[in-house]
């Protein structure tokens, strides 16, 4: 019997170390976005998000090897076009950590002429928790998150993207204060 209670609070003990590794909720909608720093595959340069404030940016998380990234990438490519010039910065990240060159040819092949950042470190897939691939945020033009989806549904994602990103456009930016004043 003391054996049992022995392993029956051993397992309670290990569940709640566990546990409290886990993630929390993924930062959603009304939260401030995460300013990560990405290599982009145009220049090799690192940028980080706050460098796109005033333009609602639009973050598409894929992968090389996810079978519904490659039916999203031409519809977000589309979308690219239709917004480029208008405050709008969308930006494939991929997840793929261990294969810089990897994404480079993908992306190509895949006829993708919006800016492709790879997420070598993993901050951004951390710092997002990024668990469904792919999965889209919108932030608005003051870095507040104004969508979160993860997968694709073709009957809603590119409406619910359009309306969002319209309604964001609409918005006004507020001014960044220097710190020193």
């Amino acid at each position: 019997m003391r054996r049992l209670f022995a392993y029956a609070v051993g397992a309670v003990v290990v569940a709640l170390i566990l546990y409290a590794f886990l993630p929390g909720e993924p930062v959603g909608a009304g939260q401030t976005a995460p300013d990560v720093v990405l290599r982009f595959t145009e220049d090799g340069l690192q940028r980080s998000l706050s460098s796109y404030h005033g333009d609602v940016i639009v973050l598409d998380f894929w992968a090389t090897w996810c079978a519904p990234c490659r039916y999203t990438m031409p519809r977000m490519e589309e979308f690219y076009k239709r917004y480029k010039g208008q405050e709008v910065t969308v930006i494939g990240v991929a997840v793929d950590i261990d294969d810089y060159d990897k994404v480079v040819r993908f992306a190509k092949e895949m006829g993708v002429t919006y800016p492709i950042a790879a997420d070598t470190s993993g901050e951004a897939k951390q710092s997002y928790q990024i668990r469904n691939l792919p999965t889209l945020v919108v932030i608005d033009k003051d870095g507040v998150i104004a969508l979160r989806l993860e997968g694709y549904d073709p009957q809603n994602t590119e409406k619910v993207l359009e309306e969002t990103v319209r309604r964001a456009l609409e918005k006004p930016a507020k001014p960044i204060i220097p710190a020193n004043r």
